[in-house]
């Protein structure tokens, strides 16, 4: 049993360490978004271990959390074997102002086959303050102390040996003065984070015979959606002066929150024992595990004032931002008005001899130009002559006609691959290709009809891709003018009732897109 517990525990710890890595670049939490998780004592935190994270100023909050454990071995000072103890707790918590929190609970117990008397009653009662540093808003880290009294009112300490007993601080009947240190590190928004708390507490009692108590607890809360937050904590209950973390009390409690937008949360949860038994007595602080669940409401009840403060400074704000900008506005009007009146005066002084003085130049420069565009042209027309005389059989065809049927280009049947006696010329084509950069060509495939439709226009495609692919390795500068396109048996040239036509129909071809640049190259 042992080991699966173990086994559950570390497989929920590696899942809330995954949340933090997913929250930790989050901003600091704030106090809007869902209810918060809401600890025994009414405050903020898991079921035992608190967060140092304040309820804020107005918030209010009841809780009522019942458990369950069955006795299953009687030691002395202990309920009788086989009785079944059930505990309940009520409590509140409110945020005075944005760093301090009063809470104050109650509880109760009832059992089953319980042998000793009274085997129900009230329990005992306890109220505090908390209080927290005033830390920046967006500071992730929060510190904050307790101070509470538990009222030893209860009709029966259930379990008296020690400080013993899942429900020892709940069934006291003697007065105990208590003190925390609460520390929390935040990572995200309410609706959604990682938190780590950590409580350190000592307990005074005015009970005889009972020394000073030390409290420590390690919680992990992981808000994996607004509507649902997890928690894995460790507790320990000890003496200062005779400290036995591995048989006193030391417990692990997984437990899940769900979250309602209507105020209200449910929780659900297991303490499981991991005490060692004593030697001298064989003697086990806890029993194997206890089971809860609880309810809590928590409400803003200044929230109404808070959105109509908020929104009286944002229309303050808006109209401060009008009128400045307004004001500025009017400013600069009148600064242009006038700067533009003393530019007009002086500007009037000599524009007629700019006037002039442009005209003049403009005069020059365009009969300057008209030489020149004169001499360019001129030796433009001289070069295009000289490079069209120069130009091959391929070029001409393309240049003039806009398309080039790539006639040597050949395939085996049924496949994509070029031959390697097409190579050389399309190594001309490419080099070629580069002299013409304007151009924006394609890459035409075509097939007879014979065959599936479907195929032929993949094949179509495949072929002229690979034409496409082989022509960019050539010259890798073509990779931007060109693009392939398979056709299929769509635009055939001649007959496919014969096989000669059909010879004709299997080829590929250079299209060129954009025609209107071949004016540049055929004057």
């Amino acid at each position: 049993m042992a080991p699966k517990i173990l086994g559950r525990i570390g497989g929920l710890i590696a899942v809330l360490g995954s949340i933090a890595v997913s929250f930790a670049a989050q901003p600091a939490a704030s106090d809007e978004g869902p209810n918060p998780t809401i600890s025994v004592n009414g405050t903020r935190g898991l079921v035992y271990t608190q967060s140092a994270e304040t309820m804020g100023q107005g918030r209010l909050s009841f809780s009522i959390e019942g458990n369950w454990y069955k006795q299953a071995t009687g030691y002395p000072l202990t309920p009788n074997s086989g009785s079944s103890i059930i505990a309940g707790t009520g409590a509140f918590s409110f945020g005075i102002n944005p760093w301090f929190d009063v809470f104050a609970l109650g509880s109760g117990f009832g059992s089953v086959n319980y042998n000793e008397s009274p085997a129900a009653g009230v329990g005992s009662v306890q109220a505090g303050i908390m209080g927290a540093l005033p830390l920046p808003e967006s500071s992730p880290f929060h510190v904050a102390a307790q101070v509470s009294i538990i009222g030893g009112t209860s009709a029966n300490q259930l379990d008296s040996n020690k400080a013993d007993g899942y429900d020892f601080f709940e069934t006291r009947t003697g007065y105990d003065f208590v003190g925390k240190v609460l520390e929390s590190l935040v990572f995200g928004t309410e609706a959604q984070s990682f938190k780590i708390h950590l409580n350190e507490g000592a307990v005074y009692s005015l009970q005889k015979n009972m020394d000073p108590l030390l409290l420590l607890g390690l919680g992990l809360q992981g808000n994996v959606h607004p509507a649902i937050a997890l928690g894995l904590e460790m507790n320990s209950r000890t003496f200062f002066d005779n400290v036995a973390f591995k048989t006193d009390p030391l417990w692990v409690t997984p437990s899940i929150m769900f979250r309602t937008p209507y105020f209200m949360n449910f929780l659900l949860g297991a303490d499981i024992a991991a005490s060692q038994a004593r030697s001298s007595d064989a003697l086990r602080s806890l029993e194997q595990y206890r089971i809860f669940a609880g309810m809590d409401f928590t409400f803003d009840l200044l929230a109404g004032k808070r959105m109509a403060e908020r929104e009286a400074k944002a229309e303050a704000d808006k109209r401060t931002v009008i009128e400045r900008d307004a004001h500025q506005k009017k400013e600069a009007r009148l600064k242009a008005i006038a700067d533009s009146l003393a530019q007009k005066v002086k500007a009037d002084s000599v524009a007629a001899s700019q006037q002039r003085d442009a005209e003049k130049h403009r005069a020059d420069s365009l009969a300057q130009k008209a030489r020149q565009d004169s001499i360019t042209l001129a030796e433009t027309r001289q070069r295009l002559q000289e490079e069209m005389s120069k130009r091959s059989d391929v070029e001409k065809k393309l240049l003039s006609t806009g398309l080039l049927i790539l006639d040597a280009v050949y395939f085996e049947s049924g496949k994509t691959e070029i031959s390697i006696n097409s190579k050389p010329y399309l190594n001309i084509i490419g080099k070629m290709l580069l002299k013409y950069p304007k151009l924006q060509l394609e890459v035409g495939g075509h097939t007879d009809n014979i065959g599936g439709y479907e195929a032929n226009k993949r094949l179509s495609f495949a072929r002229a891709e690979s034409v496409r692919q082989y022509l960019v390795s050539v010259a890798p500068d073509l990779a931007t003018h060109l693009s392939s396109n398979g056709y299929g048996p769509d635009v055939p040239k001649a007959d496919n009732r014969t096989a000669a036509g059909r010879k004709v129909n299997r080829r590929v071809e250079l299209q060129v897109m954009n025609k209107d640049v071949l004016k540049e190259y055929n004057p």
